[in-house]
């Protein structure tokens, strides 16, 4: 984590060239798309999977992708991915989102009458953008590389295509929720929410922060499967008064 500047990666040099992958394919998708703007893809789903499958099938990359990943068995990693393990590239592990969604993303709500403690919640996220975001923030905040692959032909006709990343392997046990808590102190993450962490200074919100989805590595966090987000204004203000 670097949020404050402070350099502590835990899988070697920085992740620059990771993130430009998620950086230049949110250009690619907006110039294929005209658009730099959110995508109702519930609304536009089948006008942008016309615009994209013709790409998709026509590129080398996607082409080898396909190749590359079909066949070979999966996990199910919740409601996001498909989780594949590749012979031919075994440090690292392969993600495919899946049902229709560009993995998830949480929403909000300051209520909680039943005292959960939990005010973010997951549901599908139907804008490519966000999801390229997402991975792009995680990159920046440490030397962990998650990488943009390319993108995969949508598993049913006029549903979304899909999008394939791929993370280093990581060894290690899950942690528990207070050794969470206690890395992320470190870097200036307060918990403001059941499994939900935010920074402050910079606005980097991360959520779905569950022990399922971090490794402490070295004593150093690394949320591998969190949702990444800047704080709304209304989190903000909604965090701050519960500080």
């Amino acid at each position: 984590m670097d949020a404050k500047k402070r350099n502590a990666p835990p899988q070697g040099a920085s992740s620059g060239s990771e993130s430009r992958s998620f950086r230049d394919a949110s250009h690619e998708l907006g110039r294929l798309l005209q658009s730099r703007a959110p995508v109702d893809w519930q609304r536009s789903r089948r006008w942008c999977s016309e615009i994209l499958t013709p790409v998709i099938e026509a590129s080398p990359t996607s082409r080898r992708l396909t190749e590359m990943l079909e066949g070979h068995p999966y996990i199910v990693g919740g409601d996001e991915h498909h989780v594949i393990n590749v012979e031919s590239d075994p440090e690292r592990i392969y993600k495919i989102t899946h049902n229709d969604n560009f993995g998830c993303i949480s929403y909000f709500s300051p209520h909680d009458p039943d005292l959960t403690g939990k005010h973010f919640h997951g549901t599908g996220n139907a804008d490519p953008f966000l999801y390229l975001k997402r991975w792009r923030i995680l990159n920046l905040l440490s030397g962990y590389k998650t990488r943009f692959e390319g993108f995969l032909l949508p598993e049913r006709p006029h549903w979304v295509p899909r999008i394939c990343i791929s993370q280093p392997k990581l060894g290690g046990d899950n942690p528990n929720v207070e050794d969470i808590r206690s890395a992320m102190k470190k870097y200036g993450f307060d918990e403001i929410s059941e499994n939900a962490f935010l920074h402050f200074e910079t606005r980097v919100l991360l959520t779905d922060m569950a022990p399922r989805n971090v490794r402490i590595v070295d004593g150093v966090p690394v949320p591998f499967d969190a949702i990444a987000t800047f704080a709304t204004p209304e989190v903000l203000e909604w965090a701050r008064r519960e500080r």
